[in-house]
């Protein structure tokens, strides 16, 4: 009888001594397999110049044309099911906090130049795992799931700057000058001119080319420069098809034909427009573009018929070399 509880109780030892050595084999793997602390980079590369992803970025007004998940306030950020908030935001970079339900990672995305006018979006962050192997190991796979989030989000916000609407409000093109025949009008006021006081000057000036029996040629164009606090020199004129003498207030003014101009356009009122303008600069700036002339609004909606200025269609022109 001793013989056999013998034989079971060294059975059941063995069996307890493999059962050990196989968890203490498992730990030591998994300390192996999974270190205290794990570094983790994604990185990617979107068309837009450093200076434009550095405008849209250090301003936090303008987070809602390119952050791709949820806005809960000016530091407080949701993407799929992680909560990012915004520690510091610096000229190259964000520093941010990761939260998914009780965990937390500390990330930094860098952008930084790439190429001639790409931008380079580096996610980097480093994970502390605690000591405990069941915590470690229920860490590894809840940080595993925060990663793939993040890649997602780089990849997200790189195709919203990819896309120049979300950059600069509008699709802008480089296209050629078509119209090089203008008849133009000039005046001043201590104000941003109302639209009675526009559409007057283009009166004005559809009057002199149907005086003239000439032929008009396109929308009007409307130039309007602040030159001090009280002070918007205004410009319109009308594109004809072939040139107009000059005569008193009534100047020609001519276009290089087939030069290159920048093109935009504007659906809303004066504010928008004004917008759109800063914008249009803000483009031909990023990209290195030097202005030859002034730029010009054409009017494509008459703003005299149409009151509804969220419908007003304005097309912007920035012409550049």
């Amino acid at each position: 009888m001793n013989y056999f509880a013998a034989i079971i109780k060294f059975a059941v030892m063995k069996k307890l001594i493999g059962v050990i050595g196989f968890l203490i084999i498992a730990f030591i793997l998994l300390y192996l397999f999974i270190p205290a602390t794990k570094n983790f980079t994604y990185q990617n590369t979107a068309n837009v110049t450093p200076t434009a992803v550095t405008r849209k970025i250090i301003h936090k007004n303008e987070w809602q044309s390119w952050w791709p998940g949820k806005i809960i306030n000016d530091s407080t950020y949701q993407f799929q099911n992680n909560i990012f908030r915004i520690n510091k935001i610096l000229l190259d970079a964000v520093e941010t906090t990761v939260f998914n339900n009780n965990d937390s990672l500390e990330g930094y995305l860098q952008f930084t130049g790439f190429g001639q006018d790409s931008t380079q979006f580096i996610w980097a962050s480093e994970y502390q795992f605690p000591v405990n192997p069941f915590k470690r190991l229920g860490k590894y796979f809840q940080l595993n799931k925060i990663q793939r989030d993040i890649k997602i989000l780089v990849d997200s916000i790189q195709n919203r700057f990819n896309n120049p609407v979300n950059i600069y409000g509008m699709n802008v093109k480089e296209e050629k000058i078509t119209d090089s025949s203008l008849i133009s009008l000039k005046n001043v006021f201590s104000h941003y001119p109302s639209t009675n006081e526009i559409y007057s000057m283009i009166d004005s000036l559809h009057g002199y080319i149907k005086e003239n029996d000439v032929e008009e040629n396109n929308y009007p164009m409307l130039n309007v420069h602040q030159t001090g606090p009280s002070v918007y020199e205004t410009m319109v004129a009308i594109p004809t098809k072939k040139d107009m003498k000059s005569k008193g207030s009534f100047q020609l003014k001519k276009m290089v034909l087939n030069s290159n101009v920048l093109t935009g356009e504007i659906k809303g009122g004066v504010r928008s427009v004004i917008n759109g303008e800063q914008r249009l600069r803000y483009y031909a700036n990023d990209y290195h573009k030097m202005a030859p002339a002034i730029s010009f609004q054409s009017l494509v909606t008459n703003r005299m018929e149409e009151t509804d200025t969220t419908k007003w269609i304005t097309r912007l022109y920035y012409p550049v070399f």
